[in-house]
């Protein structure tokens, strides 16, 4: 499940959607100077990961799924191990939450998108450079 050739390895790694092996991103996602900065092309296999102009626009809706879970989760959090605790403090949960998890959303949701539309290819792996800039 977690393997090679699996979505979820791509996602959980940010790794390159088609070889699995190239970087996807500039940096960390919490590194403010690159922070959710898609490279052009897969340094391994050589995809274009940008398919089409602003491809990844469409992740703003992953990144919106990706909060209504976050969301979910400290509702269902809160409710199981602090019944008492008032609105005040579920709110102060989850706008502290939303700050510290801001970047790592955005970056795995433009991860997320780009995996919905590009699939693993085995055989790119042996064949490096497949694409080149000129896609």
């Amino acid at each position: 499940m977690l393997g090679k050739g699996s979505k979820l390895y791509s996602i959980l790694k940010m790794k390159c959607p088609r070889c699995h092996e190239g970087a996807f991103f500039e940096g960390h996602p919490y590194k403010f100077s690159t922070m959710g900065k898609v490279k052009d092309h897969c340094p391994k296999c050589g995809l274009k990961y940008s398919i089409e102009p602003s491809f990844y626009h469409g992740s703003y809706y992953v990144a919106y799924a990706l909060g209504v879970a976050l969301f979910a989760i400290i509702w269902v959090f809160k409710m199981l191990f602090f019944p008492n605790a008032g609105p005040t403090a579920l709110l102060i949960t989850m706008i502290i939450s939303v700050i510290l998890l801001s970047p790592l959303m955005y970056a795995l949701s433009k991860i997320i998108w780009a995996n919905i539309f590009l699939k693993y290819e085995k055989q790119n792996t042996d064949n490096k450079i497949i694409n080149s800039a000129d896609d």
